[in-house]
């Protein structure tokens, strides 16, 4: 009867790996429990800044236009589908994600129609590849319609998301935007308002829940993305459990009176110098198209932020960088790169 009831749990074993489950947070040297967390900008698929400086109204249309287009064809279907193998590796605890963008498409004065739902298709391209996530905290920010031709009119809703694996619990999941905006005045009378945010939840891991935020800081003025840093750090300072804050933060190490410095400076450790104090790992950016050989990443904004003294970085990868990464057309995951981080807890 033992040995029957043995051969049995080891049959179930075969099974759960066969159908691809997730991994438990492991133990680690001395009593202490390890998880991974990652974070990826996955592009919206277009480059939207020359938007911004359209001198009149029938030019921010054509604009607009070519924006969609580009949209199209960096085919987040095709790229969904290379992150999730890219995932797949480590099958983290918890993602955060960025540029989870929802456009929309109909008849100029007409109703809008869904054309692509990026979470939807991360999410179906993760279950294809046996990954099991949930968004567990959606963050809504910006959201735009513009004509696109004489005929026909997009929107774009930018949303930053947590998945979480299927086999974790989750509490306080909340979202918010930051009182820190920018406002964009252009040259065809247009004004721009570019709200952007961050989530936070409660993952329960074996020895006790951690608090995984994140975000997306404004790219484009830097007292802005300094102020919403601020924000984000003092929102998280009451937390009763271990912080990790994880995004685009749009601020390189050298950036010590910015974002990159307000966390440092703030409590938290920079995961990938803690692991590679002398790896430049590089996480943006690839040019607009996707297109680009060689890679064009120069610049290390993607961070993962855990809170000193409550938890440590044992491992730091940078995913989505090299030729082979490429989805069968060509084209790069997304214009940044990804980074998977695992991380020790300070619990025994």
């Amino acid at each position: 009867m033992p040995r029957r009831r043995t051969a049995l749990l080891a049959a179930a074993g075969l099974l759960t790996a066969a159908l691809g489950a997730a991994p438990p947070d492991r133990a680690g040297a001395g009593g202490h429990r390890t998880f991974d967390v990652a974070t990826y900008n996955v592009y919206q698929g277009a480059d939207l800044v020359p938007l911004f400086s359209a001198p009149d109204l029938p030019e921010l249309i054509r604009r607009a236009g070519v924006a969609y287009d580009q949209a199209v064809a960096t085919d987040f279907p095709g790229r969904a589908r290379s992150i999730s193998r890219l995932l797949k590796k480590d099958r983290p605890a918890v993602v955060g994600l960025q540029e989870v963008a929802l456009w929309k498409t109909g008849p100029r004065g007409g109703r809008l129609t869904t054309a692509y739902d990026f979470l939807a298709i991360l999410l179906e391209a993760l279950r294809a590849e046996g990954l099991r996530y949930r968004a567990a905290a959606v963050d809504t920010t910006f959201s735009g319609t513009l004509p696109i031709s004489a005929t026909r009119q997009a929107s774009i809703t930018d949303r930053d998301v947590i998945l979480v694996r299927d086999d974790l619990r989750t509490a306080d999941a909340q979202s918010h935007l930051y009182a820190a905006q920018l406002v964009v005045p252009t040259p065809s009378g247009l004004t721009f308002t570019i709200p952007r945010g961050w989530s936070s939840v409660d993952v329960r891991l074996a020895d006790g829940p951690v608090r995984v935020a994140n975000t997306h800081l404004e790219p484009s003025a830097a007292p802005v993305r300094t102020a919403q840093a601020r924000e984000l750090l003092t929102a998280l300072a009451p937390s009763p459990h271990p912080v990790v804050a994880v995004g685009d933060f749009n601020s390189p190490p050298v950036d010590a009176s910015g974002p990159y410095g307000t966390f440092t400076g703030g409590g938290h450790l920079d995961a990938w110098h803690a692991v590679h104090p002398v790896k430049n790992g590089f996480t943006a950016a690839q040019d607009p198209g996707l297109t680009n050989v060689p890679s064009a990443l120069s610049r290390r904004i993607d961070h993962v932020f855990p809170q000193a003294g409550r938890l440590a970085a044992v491992r730091a990868e940078v995913i989505g960088d090299r030729l082979r990464d490429r989805t069968p057309a060509g084209l790069w995951p997304s214009d940044h790169a990804g980074l998977v981080v695992r991380l020790r807890t300070g619990r025994r």
